[in-house]
C-alpha cells in the first residue's frame, strides 16, 4: 500500500512520542507493521536489524507501546523513514471516513462539523473550557475563536488532502481535549473505539472471505497466511521488490495495485519508466485502463492501480469487492508476465 506520508511542519504538530492514547498507539504499531511488510522484513528480522528484542516490537506493533529516544530513532531508520514522518503516518491513520468526507464536500458544504465549529466557534453557547476552569478572555487567547476558524477555512483550501485531513482529524482531538470533565468527552470516546473496533472487525471478515475465495478458485498467492484486522492485504508479485495489494483507500475507494518499492527512490521511477513505455501491451493484456502513479518527491514507492468504489462500512457488498480484488489480481499478473515476455 502506498504511504501518504505527511511533511513535517514542527514538532507541535504530532502527538508526543510517549503518547499513552490507544488509539495513536495501535495506529503507530499497525504503520510499522505495514513499513515492515512492504519491506519485506519478518518481525524477527527487523528486530534484528533495528537494535530492538523481538517483544518490545511485538509490544509496538501490538499498540502497546511506542518506542522512545534511540528505539525510535534506529526503528524509524531502518524503515527506511523518519521520526516525524513515521509519527505523521500514525497520526493520518487516525483520520477517520468521517473527516475525509469533509474534506471533499460539494456544493459549498461547511468543511467541518459541528463538533469542531462548537469547539472553535466564539458564539457557541458553551464554548470549550480548559481542565483549570472557564473560557480564557480575548486577550489571553490572543485570537478569538471564531478568527481561528475562520483562518482554518481559508487554509484548507491551499493544502493537499492529506494535511488538510490531518489538520481537521488534529482539530477535532484537540476541541474534544478541551472540553469540560463531564459525561460528553467520555461519550465520545466510547463512540469513536465502538466505530475503530468495528472497522477491525470489518476487515477481518473481508480478508477471511477473500482468502476462502483464494483457496475456493485454488490461487495459491496467500498461501499459509491469516486475515488481519487492517485495510489492505498484500500477497506476492512476479517482479522483485514490488507486491500486490488490495485495500480499502481513502474517499469511498477501494483499490488493487502493484506496489513498487525497491530500496530507493531512483529504482522505483526507473521501474515504473519501463513500465509506462510498454502501456499498451500491459492495458491490453490486463483488459482496463490502470493508473501508473507517482506520488512525488515526498514518497518513495510508486504504484500501478486501479480503483472502484467501497467503503467498509458496507458489508453487504463484500461479496463484490473480494471477487473484483481477485479479478484485479488475476488480470495484474497476467499484465505483469506479458510485461516480462516482451523485449
Amino acid at each position: 500500500m502506498l504511504h501518504k506520508v505527511i511533511p513535517c511542519y514542527g514538532s507541535g504538530m504530532y502527538p508526543d512520542r510517549s503518547s499513552n492514547d490507544p488509539a495513536f498507539l495501535a495506529a503507530y504499531g499497525e504503520v510499522v507493521q505495514e513499513l515492515r511488510n512492504d519491506l519485506g522484513f519478518d518481525r524477527k528480522g527487523l528486530a534484528e536489524a533495528a537494535d530492538i528484542s523481538y517483544s518490545y516490537l511485538s509490544a509496538i506493533e501490538s499498540g502497546q507501546k511506542i518506542p522512545s529516544g534511540t528505539f525510535q530513532n534506529n526503528l524509524a531508520r531502518t524503515l527506511g523513514v523518519d521520526v516525524s514522518q513515521l509519527l505523521a503516518m500514525a497520526n493520518d491513520r487516525l483520520v477517520t471516513s468521517d473527516d475525509e468526507a469533509l474534506l471533499h464536500t460539494q456544493r459549498g458544504e461547511s468543511l467541518f462539523d459541528d463538533s469542531v465549529s462548537e469547539a472553535y466557534s466564539a458564539d457557541a453557547p458553551t464554548g470549550p473550557r480548559s481542565p483549570a476552569g472557564p473560557m480564557s478572555t480575548e486577550r489571553d487567547r490572543g485570537m478569538s475563536r471564531s478568527g481561528a476558524l475562520a483562518e482554518l477555512r481559508a487554509l484548507l483550501p491551499n493544502m493537499t488532502p492529506e494535511d488538510a485531513a490531518m489538520v481537521v482529524s488534529m482539530a477535532r482531538r484537540l476541541s474534544e481535549g478541551n472540553r469540560s470533565r463531564g459525561h460528553e468527552p467520555r461519550q465520545r470516546s466510547y463512540r469513536s473505539s465502538s466505530r475503530r473496533e468495528s472497522r477491525m472487525e470489518a476487515y477481518l471478515r473481508v480478508w477471511s472471505m477473500y482468502l476462502d475465495e483464494l483457496d475456493r478458485q485454488g490461487l495459491d498467492w496467500a498461501h499459509g497466511r491469516r486475515p488481519e484486522p487492517r485495510s489492505y492485504f498484500t500477497t506476492g508479485s512476479p517482479i522483485k521488490g514490488s507486491s500486490m495489494s488490495s485495500s480499502f483507500a481513502r474517499n469511498h475507494l477501494i483499490r488493487h495495485e502493484m506496489y513498487i518499492n525497491r530500496g530507493s527512490r531512483t529504482a522505483n521511477l526507473e521501474l515504473l519508466a519501463e513500465l509506462k513505455a510498454k502501456r499498451g501491451i500491459i492495458e491490453a493484456a490486463y483488459g482496463r485502463e490502470l493508473s501508473f502513479e507517482d506520488p512525488g518527491q515526498e514518497r518513495r514507492a510508486v504504484r500501478l492501480a486501479e480503483y472502484r468504489e467501497g467503503h467498509w462500512s458496507r458489508s453487504d457488498e463484500f461479496g463484490d469487492y473480494v471477487a473484483w480484488f481477485i479479478d484485479c489480481g488475476i488480470r495484474m499478473r497476467r499484465a505483469i508476465e506479458a510485461f516480462l515476455e516482451t523485449p
